[in-house]
């Protein structure tokens, strides 16, 4: 019987991380906040319902907070994570030697990747039953507890395909940081601002405007959280903005998602092109 290829980076820098003691660490500490956060809502929803009855509202507030918060740990983290997966190896110049390996380009790119982005993701996977307290009181179902770590996983490779773009074209660990993290910075607000400049000139000039949609916005991956979450509630996909609307069948997280995933291919692509050391011979045959 084969054995199941495993990318060789993936395979040796996991091993490296998780030998280690912070690995098991950081994931109790995170599982124990989350832990904590769930246990809080619990205990007062409990106690609510002895003296007022059932509060819905608490339950809901407190899904949308662990949500949150792993929707801030992908964001702030994973950039840090993927910017300086190549530059790293430039600057220890290890680089032409991995080059040299029998590794292909893209093996180098997506074993970087996945090796960053994996850690995170293990603790988004093992938060799956914090979650779990939520089935207790109704309200969301497995199928949105999926959609969510659906959306975490492509959120992540997207965040990740970023960093990595901006690894493998800077030579500098600190300024690919910065770039990635601006980057991500403009999709996060930078496309809210300039749509908002958009909507407030509109308002101006024509007081009641028909404003159908807002192309950029559907590049903001907090907007596409915000309206998957508020979808899941009950509230529409909306989240109150003018132009923040479905795109024929689709809903607005489900467009911001298939964004992210055009994203990454394309930032990943060019990662792999510009590590590919024989571009150049063949560009001149």
């Amino acid at each position: 019987m084969e054995k199941i290829k495993i990318n060789p980076i993936l395979r040796k820098e996991t091993k490296v991380r998780m030998r280690t003691w912070r690995a098991p660490f950081l994931l109790a500490i995170y599982i124990g906040i989350l832990t904590f956060i769930a246990a809080f809502a619990l205990f007062n929803t409990i106690f609510a319902q002895h003296n007022q009855g059932f509060n819905y509202n608490d339950i809901t507030t407190s899904y949308a907070v662990l949500a949150g918060i792993q929707f801030l740990l992908i964001a702030f983290i994973i950039p840090a994570l993927t910017s300086s997966a190549i530059s790293n190896e430039r600057e220890r110049q290890t680089l032409d030697l991995l080059l040299c390996t029998k590794l292909k380009p893209s093996s180098i790119i997506i074993g970087k990747l996945i090796t960053s982005i994996s850690q995170i993701l293990l603790l988004i996977v093992s938060s799956l039953p914090v979650f779990s307290i939520i089935f207790l009181f109704g309200g969301i179902s497995i199928k949105e507890i999926a959609q969510l770590l659906g959306y975490y996983i492509i959120l992540a490779v997207t965040f990740g395909s970023i960093g990595m773009f901006f690894s493998t074209y800077i030579k500098k660990t600190t300024t690919s940081t910065v770039l990635t993290y601006g980057t991500i910075l403009f999709l996060m607000l930078g496309t809210l601002i300039i749509s908002a400049f958009y909507v407030s000139i509109k308002y101006r000039y024509n007081p009641n405007p028909t404003i159908q949609r807002l192309p950029l916005m559907y590049f903001n991956p907090g907007a596409g959280f915000v309206s998957m979450v508020m979808e899941q509630f009950g509230k529409g996909s909306s989240i109150g903005i003018p132009g923040i609307v479905k795109l024929g069948p689709l809903p607005f997280w489900a467009v911001n998602m298939i964004i992210d995933i055009i994203i990454s291919v394309v930032m990943l692509s060019l990662s792999i092109y510009k590590l590919d050391p024989m571009k150049k011979k063949r560009a001149k045959s």
